[in-house]
């Protein structure tokens, strides 16, 4: 992947490893949290942190700095939403922790939303949301890759259904992960996805157009 929307933080890091780390596990959690395989309750709230805007958290494989929650009007490559959806997006700064790439969608398996109207996955709807995509900032591009020693702006997005209000807060849960040896192939790997912090956030609405005002 091209390093677009990526800036340079650390010098003399050499150039990034080709194999994509956590790659078996990172597919197996992803199919968990889409079909709702964790509950924020199976940890106890004390040990989630209370999050906010401007806070960084540490998910293990990923430094997750959140910066803002708002409903996409403007953002190059990204859909706008149609008449039966919007979109929502988490404007966040993340960079990879260690010396391996990750997947970008072990990223958006580690940020959900938690009981917005019109926002669900498989499932009942009862369960944290993880986002659809991850896309650079700069230009909207689909961000598959997050390499080592890059910072990266990224927005986080999902669909809500059209029908259901724009909600004023959303509840922000992200999810951390644990390096340790696979028991299947004794590989290390990205394990044990449980809520590390979680939050209520503002929605930031786009201003109306001239025909709604």
């Amino acid at each position: 992947m091209a390093e677009s929307g990526g800036r340079p933080r650390r010098a003399g890091l050499g150039a990034p490893q080709l194999t994509l780390a956590g790659s078996a596990a990172g597919a197996v959690v992803l199919a968990v949290l889409a079909a709702g395989g964790f509950d924020p309750l199976e940890k106890p709230e004390t040990d989630i942190a209370p999050l906010a805007a401007g806070e960084t958290v540490d998910l293990g494989p990923f430094e997750l700095t959140v910066d803002r929650l708002r409903v996409v009007d403007e953002l190059p490559g990204i859909s706008e939403g149609d008449d039966d959806t919007r979109v929502l997006a988490l404007v966040a700064t993340v960079e990879a922790t260690g010396t391996a790439t990750e997947y970008g969608a072990l990223l958006s398996g580690s940020v959900a939303l938690d009981g917005v109207p019109g926002v669900t996955a498989d499932g009942d709807g009862s369960e944290p949301v993880p986002a659809d995509a991850v896309h650079v900032m700069a230009d909207g591009t689909r961000l598959d890759a997050v390499q080592p020693g890059l910072e990266y702006e990224v927005a986080l997005v999902w669909e809500q259904d059209a029908r259901a209000d724009v909600p004023a807060e959303a509840r922000l849960v992200l999810v951390g992960r644990t390096l340790r040896e696979s028991s299947i192939d004794h590989t290390q790997e990205w394990l044990d996805p449980l809520p590390v912090a979680a939050g209520d956030l503002e929605v930031t609405a786009p201003p109306p157009s001239e025909d709604e005002s």
